[in-house]
């Protein structure tokens, strides 16, 4: 079994619900993972692409898993409780949570670029954000966790995030942020650079102010 923090993370987010859905499964390590270490009932794996969702029947071959070739959600029938979106750009995320079921469900949503986005998309399609974390593995990971229901975000919220300003250990990732932002800042157009320096000052601010906590 494929082990690195990113997944082993992921896994531990989903490992204790009864019907667990990975969209875009890809090798299926996450539902392994999950299914190794909690107290998952049925897993269901998914995948716009046949030769992923083979290497993913291959990993899960002796889980009670089914696995389905759809795009997104869109040829999912049956509830679930928990889902997994990992391991792709936001916009793309958005758009297969755009097809997201109205049952009652918790969806673990890691994108691979840009956050505030998600953030922001997230809540316009009609979910709230309920906790959010960041894991380092090579690179900064952020994870949100969402489910169906009415949020309003600040400015600040959609930028830094609403759970992740609060959380000590995300002061590493705010920093390196920072750092990432100050280079990208000095090349960036003037329409750019104004969005940019609207989070450069909300990062700057929160670190200075030494406002994240246990």
């Amino acid at each position: 079994m494929v082990r690195n923090k990113r997944l082993t993370f992921l896994a531990s987010l989903i490992k204790d619900y009864p019907v667990v859905c990975d969209i875009g499964s890809d090798h299926g390590y996450v539902l392994e993972m999950a299914f190794k270490t909690g107290t998952i009932q049925r897993g269901i794996a998914t995948d716009v692409r046949e030769m992923p969702l083979q290497s993913a029947m291959k990993t899960l071959k002796n889980y009670p898993v089914r696995t389905i070739l759809s795009d997104g959600f869109l040829a999912i029938d049956e509830p679930f409780n928990a889902a997994v979106i990992a391991g792709m750009g936001a916009h793309l995320m958005t758009e297969i949570m755009e097809h997201a079921p109205h049952h009652e469900a918790i969806y673990v949503l890691q994108a691979n670029d840009r956050i505030a986005y998600l953030r922001q998309r997230i809540i316009e399609l009609g979910f709230q954000i309920v906790d959010e974390y960041v894991v380092h593995d090579r690179f900064y990971y952020v994870i949100v966790v969402v489910k169906r229901g009415h949020m309003t975000l600040s400015e600040e919220d959609v930028l830094i995030g609403p759970f992740l300003k609060e959380k000590a250990d995300s002061r590493p990732y705010y920093e390196y942020r920072l750092r990432q932002l100050k280079k990208i800042i000095d090349v960036a157009d003037e329409n750019k650079k104004g969005e940019l320096s609207l989070e450069w000052n909300y990062l700057k601010k929160r670190l200075e102010c030494g406002q994240t906590k246990e």
